[in-house]
Parts: C-alpha cells; structure tokens; sequence
C-alpha cells in the first residue's frame, strides 16, 4: 500500500473517520497501533510477527536494563538487546548477498541456497529499536511502561516502511499526550502531503522514465545522454525520497504528532559534510550518534577520525541494501567526508585562505554536486558490470543514441530554480506551512496541486525507491 493509491486513500478515511469517532485516548491509540499493523501486513502478513517480535523484545529489555543496578548486567541487557536486532537485520536483508559473495569468492556451485524474502522497512525499524535501547543505557530517556505505546513508537505507519527514523526522545512523549484531531493540523499536514505527492508523482515518477532505461543498458546511449541521465537520477531520488518523508510528515500532522525533517535542499551543498546535515538527516544522525561517537568519533586522534568515518559511511552503505555497489557507495563517501575533515584542518593551519569567498563556495558546490551525481551511478545501477559501463560512457566519448526526454528536462529545469530560490529567499520555498488558518489562497493551493497531479501524473505510479532498503 502506498500513500499515492487508491488503496491508501481508502484506509485513511476509514482510519482518520474511526479515531474521530473514538474520544478516549487509549482506544485512540489502540486505533493507530491495529491500522499500523495492518498497514505493514499489506505487502506481506506474515512479517507482521517478526515486527512485533522485535518490538517486544526490545521492550522487554529495555525495561530489564533500566531496572539493574548492576553496570555488567545493564551492559549484558543491552548487549542481548543489539545482538537479537542486528541478527534480524543480518538473517532477513543480508544471508543471500553473503552466501552468493562465499560461492562467488570460492568459485562453488550453489548447492544450498536460501531465497530470503527481504521484509519491507525492516532496516528502519530496526535502528529505531536499537536507538532507544542505546539512549536507554547511556540515560538518555526514561523507559515506557506501556507495551502499546511502545509498539505504536516503532509501528507508527506514516514512517514504518522508509522513515523518517524516529527516536524514542522524540516519538513517545507525543504518546504520553492525548490524540487530538484539528482543523488546524489537517491543513497543515494535508499541505505537506500534497507537497509531497508533488515531488514523488510529478517530479520523481516523470524523471524515472528518463533514467530507467537508460541505466538499464547505457552501451547503448551517447556520452550526452548519461550525463542527462545521470543528473535526472539525482532528481529522481530526492523527489522520491524527500516526497515521501514529506507525506509522512503531512499524515502525522493530521493525527496530531510530529515527525522530524529528513531533507533540507542537500543540492546546494557546498561540502559533502554539508551535504549529509541535508540529505536523510534521520539516518546521517543515527550513524553519528550511535555508531561514528561510539567508534570513539574524534576524540581518538585525527587518523582514527577518518578510520571512524570510513567505517561509519561503509555500514552505512550497506545498511542501504545488500551489494557491494552499495558497499562502494558507502565507502567513497566516508573517503569524501574524511578528505573534506582533512581539508578543515588544513584551513585551521592557515594552509587555505578566504574560505567562505564566493568564488570558494561556488567551486565546493561544484565538486560536492559532481562527486554526489558520479556516486548515485553504483548506487542505481542493478550490477557492477553496469557501473563500469556507465562511468566509463560518462568519460571516454560514446557514440549512441542521443535521449533528451522532454518532461525530464522541464522538470530539471523546475527542480534547478526551486534550489536557487531556496538560496535566494529560504522563506518561500524552504519553510514547512504552519498557518493554522483556511484561506483562499490555502484553498488555492490545494486545488492546484491536485489538478496538477491529476493532469501530469505519468499513467503507472511507481514504488518509492527507499521501500527496498
């Protein structure tokens, strides 16, 4: 079920009619929690056990960690609580990309091979379990003695399947609240919803007509086209992403809670450092909080700083899906991040001057923009050996067929001046709408997103992109 089918139509109205018409609190969240699960159980029932199990689990010895005093069984509690999740992780998104990486290394016939069926979200719920138990340990938060509560904090269907992912310090004491239906809510979230929807159907689905067949086999196309396409597939996957964290934002607002920002225009970055403060920001500072400062960040020296980055980001790489152009992905970006930490403490020494000059900045978006654009081809790309046709096509001068798709570079072209005017006037474009107030021009807004959807939308809506991870 996605949020732009008819399917998801239906059960938000039936949804949003029945917590309407239940007025106690529990019963309201009773509500939420049953529609999560059955949201989840849309794609596959089955998996909605191993999302309780892991809800559970984690409850159980959260609560098991908080009630110790002794320091080496709070450590044993949390060290049971991470091991359980990361097998999950493990077993379900990463058992047949390490037995086909053995057979492939060791040149076996695959005699034994399991088809694991990846559940979907499953990374994203995971990290939010691991997070509580962590901030659990370190005394961060207080634990929750409600078993419902908790399992709405990690089922909570907006953000379930492909975040944004939400901390405990954020989510739960939303819960410990009464669930209130506004008019001013509903107006501000449907806003953002529509925002959204824009930017998946309108932007990311018209592009993806560009980029798919030409990723699919670029022998086939001119050195121009790649680029094109390469620049498309850039759009393609933030419109696709950032729209989809923007409706779930929108459809938690209506029900009264609060999701975090995901992404705050990370093209006009000007560093990659920059760029990973702007794009997924939910996942950038789960891997700085949980996993770089827990490597020891960069409180070990400047080496073991970069050590800790490149670790960090090649995790993250495979935290993003089970290959190792996923792996490669990670990796090249933790070496960006820990040339651009070096190139920091160059400019500490007075090695580089005039560092915030026009002329600097223009030339850090430059090569931030260039080197993100390069690495969403391993990252698109189905196999290695279509990354090397692709990279190669980009620099050494093809001949083929020359695609210039026109409802992909009108799209381009709006997508370009929607950033330029983020960095001209943030507050026009840039801002989450918080009037609480129906206008004329709310009105107007509204019927216009809609009838642009209606008019422009391509006939076959496709999956999100991040459903996969």
């Amino acid at each position: 079920m996605i949020f732009t089918s008819i399917a998801f139509l239906i059960f938000f109205i039936v949804l949003y009619s029945l917590v309407f018409l239940f007025k106690q609190n529990k019963a309201r969240l009773l509500l939420l929690l049953l529609a999560s699960y059955f949201f989840y159980g849309w794609w596959d029932y089955r998996f909605t056990l191993l999302l309780f199990s892991a809800s559970f689990f984690a409850w159980i010895l959260g609560a098991k960690m908080h009630q110790t005093k002794d320091a080496k069984l709070k450590k044993r509690y949390l060290t049971i609580s991470v091991t359980i999740s990361l097998s999950i992780l493990a077993f379900f998104k990463y058992f047949n990309f390490f037995v086909e990486s053995f057979y492939a290394a060791f040149s076996v016939e695959q005699s034994i091979f399991w088809d694991i069926t990846l559940p979907v979200g499953i990374s994203f719920y995971i990290f939010q379990v691991l997070s509580y138990n962590i901030d659990l340990y370190r005394e961060k938060i207080e634990p929750t003695k409600s078993l419902l509560k908790f399992l709405l904090f990690v089922a909570f269907f907006p953000q379930l399947v492909a975040g944004p992912i939400v901390r405990a310090s954020e989510f739960l004491p939303q819960l410990d609240k009464k669930v209130v239906l506004t008019r001013a809510n509903f107006i501000v979230g449907s806003q953002l919803f529509l925002g959204g929807a824009i930017q998946k159907i309108l932007f990311a689905d018209t592009l993806r007509a560009y980029v798919d067949p030409v990723f699919a086999e670029p022998a086939l196309y001119a050195t121009s086209t790649l680029w094109l396409a390469m620049i498309a597939f850039a759009g393609q996957i933030f419109g696709d992403f950032a729209g989809y964290s923007l409706m779930a934002i929108g459809i938690a607002r209506i029900f009264g809670f609060v999701l975090p920002e995901n992404f705050r225009m990370p093209y006009i970055s000007r560093s990659i450092t920059e760029f990973w403060r702007r794009w997924h920001m939910s996942l950038s500072f789960w891997l700085r909080d949980y996993l770089y400062i827990s490597l020891g960040g960069n409180r070990k020296g400047i080496k073991m700083t970069y050590v800790n980055l490149l670790i960090t980001m090649t995790l993250g790489g495979l935290w993003h899906g089970a290959s190792w152009n996923f792996v490669i992905w990670g990796v090249m970006h933790g070496l960006m991040l820990a040339i651009h930490k070096y190139w920091l403490e160059c400019n500490i020494s007075g090695v580089i001057r005039n560092r915030f000059s026009f002329g600097n900045q223009l030339v850090g978006w430059a090569i931030t923009f260039l080197c993100v654009c390069l690495l969403w081809v391993p990252f698109r790309a189905e196999t290695s050996q279509i990354t090397v046709d692709y990279l190669s096509g980009l620099f050494i001068p093809q001949l083929g067929i020359m695609w210039y798709h026109t409802s992909s570079m009108v799209v381009m072209l709006i997508m370009s001046i929607w950033h330029i005017l983020y960095l001209v006037r943030p507050s026009f474009v840039g801002q989450y709408p918080t009037e609480n107030i129906f206008t004329v021009k709310h009105l107007y807004v509204l019927m216009m997103s809609v009838l642009l959807i209606i008019m422009y939308a391509p006939k076959e809506a496709s999956p999100f992109v991040y459903f996969q991870f």
